[in-house]
């Protein structure tokens, strides 16, 4: 029985050696002006943007309970 990354290692070897076998998708290879191109390309956007939103509510959060904390430790200290 063969072990999981020998597997990998073949298939990656096959992919490699034959790149007949590995086409990108039909959108990679497309019409740039095609609606299924602009889509995909929308939608990349949009991740992109839920994604760094979330990411600056996160740090903007971290930000805030630390000014939070240092303005406590002083008026503790006071």
């Amino acid at each position: 029985m063969m072990r999981t990354n020998t597997k990998i290692i073949l298939i990656l070897s096959v992919l490699l050696l034959i790149p007949d076998l590995s086409h990108a998708c039909a959108t990679c290879f497309g019409d740039p002006s095609a609606p299924a191109t602009e889509g995909m390309n929308w939608a990349i956007i949009t991740l992109l943007g839920v994604t760094g939103g979330v990411l600056g509510g996160v740090i903007r959060t971290i930000v805030v309970i630390g000014m939070r904390t240092k303005k406590f430790n002083q008026q503790k200290k006071n």
